[in-house]
């Protein structure tokens, strides 16, 4: 028997299909939440789900019936998803994450049960939030499902407080202790950056190739940061180009420290205060400008252990998250 495990985010989804606790078949759609937005509705991304269903059905030669179940994590239960569900409150483990997965009977595309796997929220259930405590509000979906893959397959260790950082529109720390998610911090980095890049002067300043970056430009842009504010630093940045004193690549590298450096600000902020005995750091992704947040978390925690992982070619760990779900729900029987 197969299953069918699908991970939607903003753009694009993946979808496995799954035989034996093992991934024997892929497919990448470019279709998320960002299409349901745009449209008004959410047919565009359920539909767009179901020719991939479909797809990976006719190349196997499986019908509807030969498949178990169909699991999907991510923005799928957000409100341009498939259905908007709330998020679950921290902390969170593997066993919790399935134990309140929401079942959804799809009767438009699908016509059967969709196992939709939840966010998780810091906000605990039936707390009042208010300007008093906002600032310690925070959500993720699809970065919970990666945790739970990241520990089951070691990458994050089960006895060592760890945090995991998922640089992208929005970069997410999640605390992780004992295996479980504690505490969350969330941060406005990718859409900062992209606005700044296609919506300012240094748009024009800057390379559109994805750069091997240089440490050294890296900690001088949160280096500038630090010392002037942002305004101050990115106004210099673009003095760099007025006064014709460096190439375009070392202008990305600034931009980068000053981008990533306030997530790793607030990462020095948490291990100091709240987040005490982690000695290791997860980064998660491949591109090159991830390496801003390793460079600048060595830079500033010499004592933390910084590492970048990226899963095998094919896999992801939110496809490791999902099979330790499948693994704890065959145990309960």
């Amino acid at each position: 028997m197969y299953h069918i495990y699908i991970d939607s985010g903003t753009s694009n989804s993946k979808l496995y299909l799954v035989k034996q606790m093992q991934s024997v078949d892929t497919i990448i759609a470019n279709v998320g939440t960002k299409d349901s937005a745009i449209s008004g509705s959410n047919d565009v991304l359920l539909s767009g789900l179901k020719e991939i269903y479909h797809q990976v059905l006719e190349k196997n030669a499986l019908k509807d019936s030969d498949i178990k179940s169909i699991w999907l994590s991510g923005m799928v239960t957000n409100p341009f998803g498939i259905v908007e569900v709330e998020h679950i409150s921290t902390p969170v483990d593997g066993k919790k994450l399935l134990d309140q997965r929401y079942i959804h009977l799809e009767e438009k595309y699908f016509h059967r049960e969709l196992n939709l796997i939840r966010g998780v929220k810091t906000a605990q259930p039936g707390q009042l939030v208010t300007m008093e405590n906002i600032e310690k509000m925070n959500n993720v979906r699809g970065e919970e499902i990666e945790v739970v893959g990241m520990v089951a397959s070691g990458v994050i260790p089960k006895d060592q407080d760890c945090v995991m950082i998922s640089p992208g529109s929005h970069t997410h720390m999640l605390y992780v202790k004992n295996g479980t998610i504690t505490d969350i911090v969330s941060n406005f980095t990718g859409e900062l950056n992209y606005a700044i890049q296609k919506d300012t002067i240094l748009g024009g300043e800057l390379t559109n190739e994805d750069i091997i970056l240089s440490k050294e430009y890296v900690i001088q842009g949160y280096d500038m940061v630090k010392t002037y504010g942002i305004a101050r630093a990115l106004y210099i940045i673009h003095a760099t180009k007025v006064f014709d004193v460096c190439e375009n690549e070392i202008r990305n590298c600034l931009l980068s420290g000053v981008v990533a450096g306030g997530v790793i600000d607030m990462l020095k902020f948490k291990l100091d205060r709240d987040w005490n005995g982690v000695k290791k750091v997860v980064i998660i992704g491949g591109k090159n400008y991830i390496e801003a947040y390793k460079m600048i978390s060595q830079y500033l925690l010499p004592e933390v252990d910084v590492e970048v992982v990226s899963s095998k070619a094919g896999e992801s760990y939110g496809l490791y998250g999902y099979l330790e779900l499948a693994r704890i729900l065959e145990a309960q029987g």
